[in-house]
């Protein structure tokens, strides 16, 4: 069997603010024990001035002991609507 141990994720958010609301979702999930997260300002520049910045988010998360796993976590990353095809498709294989 495969186990997902950890995954490091990385976020665009505009502002501070929105780091901070990203933190308090994150740490209350309990799919994964959120163990590091950081952040970075970045500034996008035309011609030496300021036009936008952003948050760039680093947050690492473990889904699994490496010793001992005892889940098998699936991770998907989409959209909404790919996510509600899938699971949909899941569903209807499950069925009899």
């Amino acid at each position: 069997m495969t186990y997902l141990i950890s995954a490091v994720d990385t976020y665009r958010v505009p502002t501070v603010e929105d780091v901070e609301k990203l933190h308090e979702i994150l740490l209350a999930d309990n799919h994964f024990q959120l163990v590091e997260f950081s952040y970075k300002t970045k500034e996008i520049k035309v011609k030496g001035e300021v036009v936008e910045e952003y948050q760039l988010v680093k947050a690492k998360k473990i889904f699994n002991n490496e010793k001992e796993p005892d889940s098998s976590t699936q991770v998907f990353y989409g959209t909404k609507k790919e996510l509600l095809t899938e699971l949909q498709s899941e569903e209807e294989e499950v069925r009899f």
